[in-house]
């Protein structure tokens, strides 16, 4: 008699290649899955074993993305908002009507918010004039592609308290670019972006819940299963509400939340733990002593970030040098520092001597001179091996993997110009960067980043193949399904 298998485990993926990037078995041709972890490769159990199988047609699969910078909320967000990016207005005549058009149709008092413009596409940015133009009454706050820099109309600053846009003070670490009778143009820089960002109606906890799901539905569409949120709970900052926090756990709960996170702490919400001291140095953290690495595979605490200086494509980037754009337009601009350098060494020394992993957004040349002498000194009162605290950003193109790895392999301009082709990698480095090496940023080489037994099993199934497909082609591969914990979230199989 023939003895029969009964299946036992949940379900195999088989006739796809699978890179797993994992050296010791770097390709397979099926994964099988049990409890949402990896539990074989190819033939380490039989197809028999499992009570669900699905042929993938010989099609390529890579690990999930994960992606190590990705504002979720935002994307979340930008949905409900004006959607002022490149894509969808290409000169300042666009935008205005874009904001004319939502403005006509919003409810009487509320805000018109929109996001994403690029004055350097426009060639200007916005003036608080033009968006009374078009406001039909509303207060108007539109938000910069970097984030870091807003224009707000008349309206806007006079429910911040500032009619006509008079006396309106500067904030240490900001700007607010006025006319030779002092008056604000609308531009806030940097910190004063909170002068009117505060008035802006307060997020809830289930407002950020909302923001998480719809984030979560546009990312895993682009293979991206698991994330790190860069700074949550400081909207004066960078966050939505003071209940970030809680938002993504409704979300959790709710089951809307479709990607792995982990949520970065902004470091203004860490706090001096009474009079306790090392070596002399006041600790930063919050209540009960919570530090990185709290929560579960689906959503936990990660670095505490902080914004040390602006962003190059503001010109708030903290350089050594004035920018020379400014200085041809007869201005002197180094860009700032968003905190006082005593501030910021004392808070970042703090959060280290409390076991937090830091992640410092620093661009200008001046702010990494800056944040790396902080950490070393930190590391020399309590040397923590491996602590990984990371430096941010490596700038990429879009919220989109494959446009990233294109653009990381080609280095291409959008008009199809080399840009510093010495500085190309390959696709094998750049998979490997958007997998292997973003999780380990996090300390999340354990569960994630490679397709290996017992990691979990998150993986993308793409169009073509990465790793033979011509490299002028790969920005035209598409995720066709995205699996999260053996779970198909996205797409179709």
């Amino acid at each position: 008699m023939c003895s029969q298998i009964t299946p036992v485990f949940d379900v195999l993926f088989t006739n796809g290649v699978f890179h797993t990037q994992d050296p010791e078995r770097p390709t397979a041709h099926a994964v099988g899955v049990h409890q949402g972890r990896i539990v074989s490769l190819d033939e380490d159990l039989p197809a028999t074993a499992f009570r669900e199988v699905h042929d993938l047609g010989g099609a390529a699969v890579v690990p999930g993305f994960h992606g190590a910078h990705c504002h979720l909320t935002h994307i979340g967000q930008a949905s409900m908002q004006i959607d002022l990016r490149p894509s969808a207005v290409s000169s300042m005549e666009e935008l205005l009507a874009a904001v004319d058009a939502f403005a006509a149709d919003a409810p009487e008092g509320s805000w018109v918010i929109g996001q994403g413009y690029d004055q350097n596409r426009l060639g200007e940015h916005p003036t608080a004039e033009q968006l009374d133009e078009v406001s039909h009454g509303h207060p108007v706050y539109l938000i910069h592609n970097s984030r870091h820099i807003g224009v707000a109309n008349t309206k806007a600053f006079e429910i911040a308290g500032f009619p006509e846009r008079r006396d309106v003070p500067v904030p240490d670490g900001g700007a607010v670019p006025s006319s030779e009778s002092g008056q604000a143009e609308g531009l806030l820089q940097e910190t004063a972006r909170s002068l009117v960002m505060d008035h802006i109606p307060a997020n809830t906890a289930q407002d950020v819940a909302d923001m998480v799901a719809a984030g979560s539905e546009e990312v895993l569409k682009l293979g991206i299963t698991s994330i790190v949120e860069p700074g949550i709970g400081a909207p004066d900052h960078i966050g939505m509400s003071r209940f970030d926090l809680a938002g993504f756990q409704i979300a959790q709960e709710q089951g809307r939340l479709g990607v792995r996170a982990t949520v970065m702490p902004y470091l203004t919400t860490l706090h001096r733990v009474g009079e306790t001291e090392q070596e002399g140095h006041p600790l930063y953290t919050l209540d009960l002593g919570l530090r990185s690495g709290m929560g579960d595979d689906r959503l936990r605490i990660g670095p505490t970030k902080v914004i040390s200086d602006g962003s190059l494509i503001g010109r708030s980037a903290y350089m050594c040098c004035d920018y020379q754009a400014d200085l041809d337009q007869g201005r002197e601009n180094k860009g700032l520092l968003q905190f006082p350098e005593s501030d910021l060494r004392e808070r970042l020394i703090g959060a280290h001597l409390a076991g937090w992993q830091l992640a410092i957004h620093s661009i200008g040349d001046a702010a990494l001179d800056v944040v790396m002498d902080i950490i070393e000194e930190a590391q020399q009162i309590r040397p923590r091996p491996d602590a990984r605290h990371c430096l941010e950003h490596v700038s990429v193109v879009s919220a989109d993997p494959i446009l990233n790895i294109a653009a990381l392999v080609n280095r291409q301009t959008s008009s199809g110009a080399d840009f510093v082709p010495a500085e190309r990698i390959t696709v094998e480095q750049a998979v490997r960067a958007y997998t292997v090496g973003s999780a380990r940023a996090v300390h999340r080489e354990a569960d994630l980043g490679t397709l290996s037994p017992g990691k979990l099993a998150d993986f993308v199934v793409l169009s073509e193949d990465l790793y033979t497909v011509p490299a002028e082609q790969i920005e035209s591969v598409r995720v066709t399904a995205t699996v999260v914990g053996g779970r198909l979230v996205a797409g179709s199989l």
